[in-house]
């Protein structure tokens, strides 16, 4: 498994939205709900091969803007048919890039995950 916590500078509902019109990856799962105003929160998850079609990860994408910043957690990890099996680096690195590239321009920070 996977993970990165980041900070943005645009809503939780603009994050899920962005990467559900800029992945290339198969929508599994989407939800978002809105608390008051522009703050909420919501998870979008996508399936998606990489390195051998044989190999499919889970991108799991969680989102909350509570206060003045969205935090985005974001987890990957092999498919639930082949948790038996170690995401290889190579295809976890590919994966992470391909999502810290749609969000780059509103990325604010980075912590430890």
């Amino acid at each position: 498994m996977c993970i990165r916590i980041i900070s943005l500078s645009i809503r939780a509902k603009e994050v899920l939205e962005l990467l559900i019109g800029e992945m290339d990856g198969d929508l599994i799962h989407y939800e978002y709900h809105e608390i008051e105003g522009e703050r909420g929160f919501g998870n979008a998850v996508f399936e998606k091969f990489y390195t051998s079609p044989k190999h499919k990860k889970i991108i799991i994408v969680n989102t909350q803007n509570l206060k003045e910043t969205t935090n985005a957690t974001i987890i990957l990890a092999c498919n639930y048919d082949e948790w038996s099996l170690r995401l290889d680096s190579e295809s976890a690195d590919e994966c992470m890039d391909e999502i810290m590239e749609i969000l780059d321009a509103y990325m604010i920070n980075e912590k430890d995950g």
